[in-house]
């Protein structure tokens, strides 16, 4: 067997487990089978609604879920192994808000430059905690957060058969030695750094206002009995700006239907303790140790993980030079058109093969915004400046291209007028058929060849 390569013949022939010879992507597309197959889910009969679907989480599915998690993640995985197969020209480790509208607006984001964007896994990994709180021993209270990361990684699956994202497990998952030390390493540092003891104070505060509304609602009100809702009807007083009591109820009871992250656990004189997690991947000590692995720059939109990796970079200059503070200033440009990048623009970006123009471009960008310290937040600014301008000229030679197909258009049918005047209108008809056939190619030529001339043409579409 030579190396890179796997004999599949060979490996069916002997009988042996292929899960050892699998790529993340592998993995990944077995994971979400294995997922679907534990929630009985049947491509030829789909749910008939969200409500149907959530009736799917079952304690066994639960379970059954986790289980396939250690089938494709056995505890004796040669988990650098198969992180250093990961490595590309330039990919991307995400460690920001795992809230599914957080974290898909930076991978479509960063998408656009990179060739791969890896995810740790939001699962957690049944070997790595204690009994009680191990997902297949005690699987019932992991029924809503098996809910979430399911639909999590369902929204990823077009990623991941595109080839744009890898979900993966980290070392410290297979080694409990490693999550211990590093766990009290990233503690001892925080407690005694008072810069990132602030940093991760700031990072609450804004963690925690940006879908603090929202988050209350799903995990207070919508698991609430009738009861306590008559008591919140009560206390809140809305009966005073005409709200019916009947309505709120009923109001509450079509948010538990139609929210896909909400499960209804509720049930009288039974323990139905649900645990809940806000991930952002992993701790930044765990993410260098994975980045070294996979070849990656670090991604987040978390200040204190940004805070980490530039005091990082003061005293031991490890973290990629380039691409990690380019992240930096790409994630802080603020363009409503980059807001509106996703998963299918994204997919057409990757279909046209066009990455590699707008990596060169941004490339160009960033070093020239490079002349001061590169974390800087001037260099935001000399970004953004240089996308617009550049969106700016690729408008300017795409109107350029509709003028010139104009005035030929208009020139032909002048001299048509005057023919068909003559008596010779179809002849003439015919002869523009052919001849517009030819100089109409070239224009639709110089229409396709526009966008590989101006990368930054793409985003004309988005503002």
């Amino acid at each position: 067997m030579k190396k890179g390569k796997v004999d599949w013949n060979q490996i069916i022939k002997e009988g042996k487990d292929r899960t050892p010879y699998f790529s993340i992507r592998g993995r990944n597309l077995l994971f979400i089978n294995k997922i679907a197959e534990a929630l009985k889910l049947d491509s030829a009969t789909p749910p008939k609604s969200i409500e149907e679907y959530k009736t799917a989480f079952t304690t066994n599915a639960v379970r059954k879920i986790h289980e396939a998690l250690i089938d494709v993640w056995p505890l004796n995985t040669d988990i650098h192994s198969v992180l250093q197969g990961a490595r590309s020209d330039v990919s991307g480790l995400y460690l920001g808000d795992y809230r599914r509208e957080y974290i898909f607006k930076g991978l479509v984001r960063h998408s656009i430059y990179t060739n791969k964007m890896i995810v740790v896994d939001p699962f957690v990994y049944p070997y790595s905690v204690r009994d009680e709180y191990n997902p297949i021993l005690n699987p019932e209270q992991y029924r809503k957060e098996t809910l979430k990361n399911v639909n999590f990684w369902f929204s990823l699956a077009p990623w991941i058969d595109a080839g744009i994202v890898e979900i993966i497990r980290t070392p410290n998952d297979f080694d409990r030695k490693l999550n211990w030390d590093s766990l009290k390493k990233q503690y001892k540092k925080f407690e005694e750094n008072e810069e990132l003891g602030k940093a991760a104070e700031e990072s609450v505060r804004e963690l925690r206002s940006r879908q603090k509304e929202k988050e209350a609602f799903r995990h207070l009100i919508l698991p609430a009995s009738n009861e306590y809702l008559k008591k919140v009807f009560k206390d809140a007083n809305l009966g005073k700006h005409g709200i019916i009591l009947e309505e709120f109820i009923a109001f509450i009871k079509e948010e538990r239907r139609n929210d896909p992250d909400f499960l209804e656990t509720f049930k009288p004189g039974k323990n139905t303790r649900q645990l809940i997690s806000f991930s952002s991947g992993t701790s930044y000590d765990i993410a260098k140790l994975t980045a070294n692995l996979t070849g990656s720059y670090l991604i987040t939109d978390i200040y204190s993980k940004w805070k980490e990796i530039e005091i990082d970079r003061k005293n031991q200059n490890i973290e990629n030079k380039e691409w990690a503070p380019f992240a930096k200033a790409f994630q802080s440009l603020e363009f409503k058109f980059l807001n509106n990048l996703d998963l299918e623009h994204a997919l057409i970006l990757r279909k046209e093969k066009r990455l590699e123009h707008l990596r060169v471009f941004l490339r160009k960008v960033w070093k020239s915004a490079c002349a001061t310290e590169p974390f800087s937040e001037i260099n935001t600014k000399n970004l953004a400046d240089e996308l617009v301008s550049e969106i700016r000229r690729a408008e300017i030679e795409w109107k350029q291209i509709d003028l010139d197909l104009l005035k030929w258009l208009g020139a032909e049918l002048l001299a048509a007028g005057e023919q068909i005047v003559s008596g010779s209108g179809y002849f003439l008809a015919a002869t523009i058929a052919i001849s517009g056939a030819i100089k109409l190619g070239v224009t639709q030529l110089e229409r396709k060849s526009f966008q590989d001339k101006f990368p930054a043409a793409f985003f004309m579409k988005l503002k």
